[in-house]
């Protein structure tokens, strides 16, 4: 079949508000781009609407960048904190499951850290952290994670200023360093699980 005749490639960008206001959206060749997020949105959320605003699309690759909601009501309590931790592992886990069960090829965001705000929330940073070790380590060959940290944050691991918008989002810089990562994974570089 000649190249000009084949479909897009639909890549659907599913999660929280971080993935709602993922603006622009990659501008590739052969690459069509839809946005499915949920502002205020925890990652069980995500997961239950999973079925409702992705799988009706038939996406050829999700990108879920979800997870930030559950952390940011954290306390100092360690107990706390490792049970929020692991139910959003879990909730994130299950979203990637979904997607690969629709045979999809999914592209796995660790969660944003923040950006620097008067008072830096190191309880959430922290949490945000402990949770990033735990996604990098759901790759597999139709499963490609994507470091947001590697691409966003400064030395100090917060978000650079000239990529942040407020202490949770992104501003359109940084989404355009995001995109400039994720294009080699969205142009051809993840096959879905049916394709491998």
């Amino acid at each position: 079949m000649d190249q000009h005749t084949l479909a897009p490639r639909r890549v659907v960008f599913f999660g929280d508000s971080r993935a709602d206001w993922w603006r622009p959206l990659p501008q590739l060749p052969g690459v069509q781009c839809l946005s499915r997020g949920l502002p205020g949105a925890s990652s069980a959320y995500v997961l239950q609407r999973f079925h409702a605003l992705v799988a009706p699309l038939r996406p050829d690759i999700v990108v879920v960048q979800a997870g930030v909601n559950d952390l940011v009501e954290l306390t100092l309590g360690h107990r706390e904190r490792m049970q929020v931790v692991a139910a959003t592992r879990r909730s994130i886990e299950a979203v990637v499951a979904r997607a690969r069960d629709l045979g999809a090829g999914v592209i796995l965001t660790t969660i944003f850290p923040l950006a620097r705000g008067p008072l830096p929330d190191t309880v959430v940073q922290r949490a945000i952290a402990e949770l990033n070790r735990d996604l990098l380590g759901l790759a597999a060959a139709d499963v490609q994670v994507l470091d947001s940290v590697a691409v966003l944050a400064g030395p100090d691991g917060y978000v650079r200023d000239a990529y942040a918008d407020d202490e949770l989002h992104l501003g359109a810089a940084g989404y355009a360093a995001l995109n400039a990562a994720l294009a080699p994974l969205l142009g051809n570089g993840i096959r879905a699980s049916a394709d491998t």
